[in-house]
Parts: C-alpha cells; structure tokens; sequence
C-alpha cells in the first residue's frame, strides 16, 4: 500500500542554497591558501604544516566541492519538478473550483 508523501519545497530550496554555500566556502578556502603562502603565519613547523594540509588535502576538499555542486544541482532539480508540479495542481484545482461553480 503506497504511504503519504509530503515534500517540502523551501526545504529543499535551503538545503540547495546551503550546498552552494558550502561548494563556495570551500572553493574559497583553497584559493586563499594556495595564493597567500603560509610565510606569514606562525613558526616553521606551523607553516610546514598548512602547507603539508594544502598539498595533502588539496584533491580530497575539490571533490568535496565538486559533490556538493553535483549534489546541490540535482536537488535544485528536484525543487523546480515539485515546485512546477504543485503550482500545476493549484491551477487544476481552481479550474475545476470555477467549472463548479459556474
């Protein structure tokens, strides 16, 4: 037996928001360190080491933003289709309110 479904539309819209926010955070980030050098930072084993997680974490963190572009665009996807179709059943809704009525 088919259950109840409910989708919450601006829901999903902040959670595509939340990921774009997230892809453009980390996008940020390895830019800043990979044209700022680590000189200025500290010691020599402070700046070692944000150089050895630039270099370490380089490849891991761009997937990451690449996933949460992919994950963010189907999702945006997902919005529009459910946000299309509800606008769609309110239209039928009022056109068959109408013919009822008059």
């Amino acid at each position: 037996m088919a259950g109840f479904l409910s989708v919450d539309i601006d829901a999903l819209g902040k959670a595509v928001q939340s990921l774009r926010s997230s892809e453009q955070v980390l996008t940020d980030a390895m830019k800043a360190m990979a044209r700022g050098g680590h000189g200025d930072i500290g010691t020599k084993v402070l700046t070692d080491a944000a150089e050895s997680f630039q270099r370490r974490w380089k490849y891991g963190i761009e997937q990451i933003g690449k996933s949460a572009k992919s994950t963010a665009d189907g999702i945006s996807q997902c919005h529009d289709a459910y946000q299309q179709a509800d606008q769609e059943f309110a239209q039928a809704l009022q056109q068959a309110k109408s013919a009822v009525q008059g």
